[in-house]
């Protein structure tokens, strides 16, 4: 039964797993581990805690921060002279309207965009994604139609441009840093 419903379930992680880290040969990694720990704990998952899905969800999120950690420590012995004459500038990505919605989400609040990024992107549902962020469904039902305005109303105008910060220059990055607040508050909950 559960071997059934972790396989119903895979898809569903993969996706979530390739939102979180942009590419797909970690996003595998990523949930083939998760798979692992998920089968090696499957006597501690708990029904009465709440769906497998959740449970499943936070494994692979927690194996993303993970490896996110690990590949952290990696690229700071990496010196920023080689990255500065090697990496090639993102001018023409910015130009796709995928990079641009990503950059319309990324100028959000805070508070819209973690809640955007988890009801719309991961598919949760309003009271669990309330759960995640320590808040009340209702608040997360209008922070999520308020992110949807504002990006789609951002996305659509041709007046806006996205203040260039080298910090958040990368869609991905911005992403990520949402993800890491979400599982910093979830954690803290």
């Amino acid at each position: 039964m559960f071997s059934n419903q972790l396989e119903h379930l895979l898809p569903d992680l993969r996706a979530y797993a390739r939102l979180l880290c942009g590419d797909v040969t970690q996003a595998d990694d990523i949930v083939q581990n998760a798979c692992l720990r998920a089968w090696q704990a499957r006597d501690s998952f708990d029904v009465e805690k709440g769906p497998l899905r959740g449970w499943l969800f936070r494994i692979v999120r927690n194996e993303f921060y993970s490896q996110t950690r690990h590949d952290k420590r990696r690229r700071e012995e990496v010196s920023t002279r080689f990255e500065d004459d090697y990496v090639a500038d993102d001018a023409l990505g910015a130009r796709s309207d995928l990079s641009r919605m990503l950059q319309a989400v990324r100028s959000l609040k805070d508070a819209q965009r973690d809640a955007f990024l988890l009801v719309v992107a991961a598919g949760f549902t309003y009271e669990e994604a309330g759960e995640v962020l320590g808040c009340s469904s209702g608040t997360v039902k209008s922070r999520v139609s308020r992110a949807r305005d504002v990006a789609l109303g951002r996305f659509h105008s041709e007046d806006w441009t996205q203040p260039l910060d080298e910090e958040l220059a990368s869609p991905i990055n911005q992403l990520h840093e949402a993800l890491n607040r979400i599982h910093r508050a979830s954690s803290a909950a």
